[in-house]
């Protein structure tokens, strides 16, 4: 089974963008529109990663980062964050990194960025994943 990622955001284009994208890299990729789904998600899938919107419906990517990491079960769990509306403020990157996010990061999403920052999350190659998906699909 190859890396998965669960990605928060209630902007249905935002949502595919990502799952193409990270689909196409070789992840799993799990979507929700709330930060309620997205955490019951994450709970069901154990992601390696969670990528979530800020701003969100019924729980703040701030609330939704703070659950995971407060989990015994699910505190390894990885959180990127990304917001459009606080950008460039440092309370705001100051208060992701207190909530346990290992990331924060601007939209419009800056894709080389993103992906560079999972791999860095992740500790993992951009090849690893690829040889990855491509060992699965023979095997079948």
């Amino acid at each position: 089974m190859g890396v998965k990622i669960v990605v928060v955001d209630d902007d249905q284009s935002t949502r595919s963008l990502l799952e193409r994208t990270l689909i196409m890299k070789g992840f799993w990729v799990y979507s929700a529109k709330d930060g309620e789904e997205g955490l019951r998600l994450t709970k069901k899938e154990k992601p390696s990663l969670v990528i979530s919107d800020m701003l969100m419906p019924k729980l703040h990517g701030f609330d939704l980062c703070k659950k995971i990491k407060k989990s015994d079960e699910y505190k390894n769990i990885k959180v990127l964050l990304m917001t459009a509306v606080y950008k460039n403020n440092l309370g705001i990157k100051r208060e992701a990194k207190n909530c346990g996010a290992e990331e924060v990061l601007s939209k419009p999403l800056n894709m080389k960025l993103l992906l560079k920052s999972i791999y860095k999350i992740l500790d993992v190659k951009e090849e690893e994943l690829t040889n990855k998906s491509n060992d699965s699909d023979s095997e079948e």
